[in-house]
């Protein structure tokens, strides 16, 4: 009974865990999502006002920089969990062995 109970134990907080991770993810998307948002209507705006005159030109750097960050950072952010070697052993009482 002991032993069902501390695998009933590992399996929730297995749960609590990926949910976390669930969580922080959609976070970052909905961040993305707001960050991207803001960076096209930026720009709209400066090609509708201001692009007959070509005045504000500070305008265009910002709008890029707003909508490409986000795509950075998911790519960063992949990568580096693509090659993170703890991510593969996600069982806490298993030791892996590099050879």
């Amino acid at each position: 009974m002991k032993h069902e109970s501390n695998i009933n134990t590992n399996m929730k907080k297995r749960d609590e865990k990926s949910w976390k991770e669930k969580k922080s993810w959609m976070v970052f998307l909905m961040y993305s999502m707001i960050v991207v948002t803001f960076g096209g209507l930026f720009l709209s705006y400066w090609v509708y006002k201001y692009h007959p005159t070509n005045s504000n030109l500070w305008m265009v750097p910002v709008g890029l920089i707003f909508l490409v960050t986000p795509a950075f950072l998911s790519i960063s952010v992949l990568l580096s969990d693509l090659c993170d070697e703890d991510a593969v052993n996600h069982d806490t009482n298993q030791i892996a062995i590099v050879i």
